[in-house]
This record gives C-alpha cells, sequence and structure tokens, in this order.
C-alpha cells in the first residue's frame, strides 16, 4: 500500500469512531440535505401595521402644528362687518374677541345680543351704557381665562379685542367698551384691516 492511501484509511477511520461516540448522533449520508422545519407564521388579525399607524400620526402631527402656528384671532367675514383700515405694526395677540356687526354682538364666537338698526334692545341695557347680556357673557369668559391662568402659571392680562364694523356710531362703542370694563377687561384692542 502507497503512503496517500495509508493516510486515507486512518482518516476514515479516525473520523468513524468519533461520529458513533456520541449516542443518538447518526451522520446524515453524503449529499444529503437536510430539510429545516418551518415555523408556523403567527399573523395578526386585522389589526393595522406599523406603517399605517406611523402614516396616522404624522397626519396627526401636521394638523397640530398647521393649527398652533395660525394667527390668534380668526376674524370671520360675517355680513354687515366691514373692518376700518390702519397703517398698525402691532400682531394680533390671543384674547378675547367682542365682534359687533349690523345685527349682533357675538363672544367668541357665540352671539350674546341682538341689534335692530345697530342698537341693542332697550330691556338689554341696564343703567346708561351697560349692556347685560353682553356682561354676563363677558364675565363668563374672564372665569374661563383665570382658571386657565391658574392651571398655567399666568396672570389674566385683561385684553380684549374689538372686531367692530368701521360704520357703527361712537356711542354704540362707548357702551360695549363699558360693559367690558365692568367684567374686568381694562386694555383694548381693535381689530383692523392693514393698508
Amino acid at each position: 500500500m502507497s503512503d496517500q492511501n495509508i493516510e486515507a484509511q486512518n482518516a476514515s477511520e479516525s473520523a468513524a469512531p468519533a461520529a458513533a461516540a456520541v449516542p443518538g448522533f447518526e451522520p446524515a449520508p453524503e449529499g444529503a440535505i437536510k430539510e429545516k422545519k418551518k415555523r408556523p407564521v403567527e399573523t395578526i388579525g386585522s389589526s393595522l401595521s406599523i406603517d399605517s399607524l406611523m402614516d396616522i400620526m404624522t397626519i396627526l402631527l401636521v394638523f397640530l402644528l398647521k393649527s398652533y402656528s395660525a394667527d390668534p384671532v380668526q376674524i370671520k367675514q360675517a355680513p354687515g362687518l366691514s373692518l376700518p383700515f390702519a397703517t398698525s405694526e402691532l400682531k394680533p395677540e390671543e384674547a378675547t374677541a367682542i365682534t359687533i356687526t349690523s345685527t349682533s354682538i357675538t363672544v367668541d364666537d357665540k352671539k350674546v345680543v341682538a341689534l335692530e338698526d345697530g342698537k341693542p334692545n332697550q330691556a338689554d341695557i341696564a343703567g346708561d351704557h351697560l349692556i347685560q347680556p353682553l356682561l354676563d357673557s363677558l364675565v363668563e369668559a374672564v372665569d374661563h381665562q383665570k382658571r386657565i391662568g391658574q392651571m398655567n402659571k399666568k396672570e389674566f392680562s385683561g385684553i380684549v379685542t374689538v372686531v367692530a364694523d368701521r360704520h357703527m356710531s361712537f356711542n354704540m362703542l362707548i357702551k360695549i367698551m363699558y360693559t367690558a370694563g365692568q367684567a374686568q377687561f381694562s386694555k383694548y384692542k381693535f381689530a383692523v384691516i392693514k393698508s
């Protein structure tokens, strides 16, 4: 026998006892490929995937950022309301808004007083200048702002934004400002169209 045949025989003899030495282990025949057992894939019922949830969260985030970046004073162009023109450089601040048109007075988009010919009903006026339904609504707004201020640790600013038609009488404006003053509003800002 040649040296090569002797080495090959010794290698095969040494490999066979090593494989047989492990109990329960049978070497696979040459060329055979073991098949892997496939695990059953767990499927979740009809729930949303993570991609869909991320899309929803992105849309909500964009919506919230858009609503917070808007102007603090939203003026809806109502019939019978045409704002005066001015060259003001001040930006509006977030405040309670009193809107006076030719037909009504609203506080934060809530109608509180009906007007006839630009004047409130005589039953709504207490004394010379106080408009009672407007006062009640403004007192509620002040209480609401004070509660929010306590939670946010901010003081009540006392600012009210007056959105009035440019053809409104000065006497009516005095009544509005007097009533707002009785409800603890001490600073008045008037909404105008920048020219």
